[in-house]
């Protein structure tokens, strides 16, 4: 295994090295995403600060109880409210939730995003943003998981990864600081270092007490080093 020292932090040789790592260790987990755009969308709307077990709950949850989404549009608020109850934050969801259906509606022939599929990357990322409350992580990840787009989504696993390892130096995540991360991954490797990232950042590089002892990337990671002394 080269050491650390052989590559610069951030360059693609260090990049790339990194994903291969992370792909013989995770393979390329899709997360449970769903692979029509519309019902990923939701599904990351429902995602967004809450346990991967409550949100996969919930989602089963609404398709169960709504299973169209003309059927979650035109549901009563309070109904809508109580299925999403359980994720935390059911009036918040339901809101956005109702508003990016309702826009959909206006803008669509009928409440389905396949017409994406035929847009370049900048439309439809442009359209998703769009939408509200839809930031370019979301719309990222409906890229790539369920448009099959060269896109690096960076969610909180991935911004903790990468600043541990030296490829981001922003001190916040912000949407607007991760937007031009993804100009530093070298192309065909994006996706998967988006879904190995959030994998190895749930099981190894949480965010308090790492498992750096377990960490493929130890020799790698400019924060162990500096933690190390």
């Amino acid at each position: 295994m080269p050491a650390r020292e052989a590559f610069e932090p951030g360059s693609p040789e260090h990049i790339e090295e990194i994903e291969r790592r992370l792909r013989l260790a995770y393979g390329h987990p899709r997360h449970h995403n769903p692979e029509d755009p519309l019902d990923d969308l939701i599904f990351l709307i429902l995602s967004r600060m809450t346990q991967e077990v409550k949100y996969r709950r919930t989602y089963s949850a609404l398709r169960a109880e709504l299973p169209d989404w003309a059927g979650v549009r035109d549901a009563p608020v309070g109904v809508l409210e109580e299925i999403l109850g359980d994720a935390g934050l059911g009036p918040t969801r339901s809101r956005q939730i109702l508003s990016i259906l309702k826009e959909i509606g206006l803008r669509e022939v009928r409440l389905d995003l396949s017409r994406l599929r035929m847009l370049s990357n900048e439309e439809v990322e442009c359209y998703l943003t769009s939408l509200p409350g839809v930031a370019t992580k979301t719309a990222r990840c409906v890229m790539l998981y369920a448009l099959d787009r060269d896109v690096f989504p960076v969610d909180a696993h991935v911004w903790r990864l990468c600043k541990r390892l030296g490829i981001a130096h922003e001190g916040r995540w912000t949407d607007s600081a991760t937007k031009g991360l993804q100009d530093l991954i070298p192309e065909g490797l994006r996706g998967s270092l988006h879904v190995t990232m959030v994998a190895h950042g749930r099981a190894v590089c949480r965010s308090r007490s790492p498992l750096c002892a377990e960490c493929c990337l130890c020799d790698l990671c400019t924060y162990r080093t500096a933690r190390d002394g």
